[in-house]
């Protein structure tokens, strides 16, 4: 059933799709080509901005610093869940918003720990998303789906629609 939101519910929908996955494929375009790299998702603010650390060292920090778009890619084949997110990054300045950000498994990552002078702060700005949620077991969209090919008809494929964020 196509489900769209705007504004306030369209943010809500978002945290609850993206913070139960965490994890999502983060994607620009480099020199004409596609490129995916996963990345932990750390927040969702109440205007459905998506925050993340990254090294100032990485390609990504260039490109947001031009504000180029980007695509998240969220999906959790176990529950049926997908998630699809454009927007612009940019990065942000803020010691106060890496000490809310910090958490002990970010020490991984960066040794120096919230003063690691490689540590940046990246915010997309989110614009619009999809998503394509499906709250049935695996084993009711496999009847769904088996009924629609002996009907005839098109199986029912859960949730989806546009989530307006602007």
């Amino acid at each position: 059933m196509e489900k769209d939101f705007e504004d306030n519910q369209a943010v809500k929908k978002l945290k609850s799709l993206a913070e139960d996955i965490r994890f999502c494929m983060y994607t620009t375009i480099e020199d004409g080509k596609i490129v995916s790299r996963p990345m932990t998702t750390l927040d969702i603010d109440v205007e459905g901005n998506v925050w993340f650390f990254t090294s100032r060292h990485t390609e990504l920090v260039r490109d947001a610093r031009r504000g180029d778009p980007v695509t998240l890619i969220y999906s959790d084949p176990k529950n049926n869940t997908y998630l699809s997110v454009s927007g612009t990054a940019s990065i942000v300045e803020s010691e106060h918003r890496k000490e809310e950000l910090w958490n002990v498994m970010t020490k991984a990552w960066f040794p120096g720990g919230k003063d690691d002078p490689d540590l940046a702060v990246l915010r997309v700005t989110t614009q619009e998303a999809a998503y394509w949620d499906s709250t049935s077991s695996k084993m009711i969209v496999f009847f769904s789906m088996l009924k629609a090919v002996i009907t005839g008809s098109t199986p029912e494929g859960g949730d989806h629609g546009k989530l307006n964020l602007v």
